[in-house]
């Protein structure tokens, strides 16, 4: 891995590990609320796997999780779009692009994701992978949007379906929901806060 992109995980990583701890107090509206460090190196892997050019992000934050799939992508010449809404969080989030040095293959989509969405739908772009890590309760709806924009084989991974518990009754019924979905093959994966790994048939 490159050494500037691996320097701005491990400080991202660092940050994180402190706000989950609560030893320091963040206000809400800083909080990273990031993927897992295993969670990063899985997706890193298996968008290697994959051979992944093109991959969205629902909910950036300040883009640790878009940095893990920036690494991933740029072995194929791909790029990483991604959707936030909060100003503060994207400039922080670009400051982390330019650390690492992955800002050339980021597209930050600024607004509502849901609005987003509905303008990316209408371009009809082809992703190999989708990660959504934003509101949960507009989870399902996410989901039911951008699975027509995921190609053949591509795979949409959804965050916190285990932790914080907090959410376990709507990420269990959105678990439930996707199961009874015929055009795709899903399965809960206990890493991290818990991935639910969806493959489209």
């Amino acid at each position: 891995m490159n050494a500037n992109i691996r320097r701005a995980l491990e400080r991202l990583n660092a940050a994180s590990k402190l706000e989950n701890s609560r030893a320091v107090r963040v206000p809400a509206g800083e909080l990273m609320s990031a993927i897992t460090w295993e969670t990063g190196e899985f997706f890193n892997i298996m968008l290697r796997a994959m051979g992944a050019r093109s991959a969205l992000e629902i909910g950036m934050s300040t883009g640790f999780s878009t940095i893990w799939l920036a690494e991933a992508v740029m072995e194929t010449g791909g790029r990483v779009t991604t959707i936030e809404m909060d100003d503060k969080k994207i400039r922080r989030a670009s400051d982390n692009f330019e650390d690492a040095g992955v800002r050339d293959i980021i597209d930050i989509a600024q607004g509502r994701a849901l609005d987003v969405l509905e303008d990316l739908r209408g371009s009809s772009p082809v992703y190999d992978f989708v990660l959504i890590d934003a509101d949960k309760e507009n989870v399902p709806r996410y989901f039911d949007m951008v699975l027509p924009m995921v190609r053949k084989g591509g795979i949409i991974a959804t965050d916190n379906m285990l932790y914080p518990e907090r959410f376990s009754d709507m990420m269990g019924e959105f678990g439930r929901l996707v199961r009874q979905n015929a055009s795709v093959r899903t399965v809960t994966l206990p890493i991290g806060n818990g991935e639910e790994i969806t493959v489209k048939l």
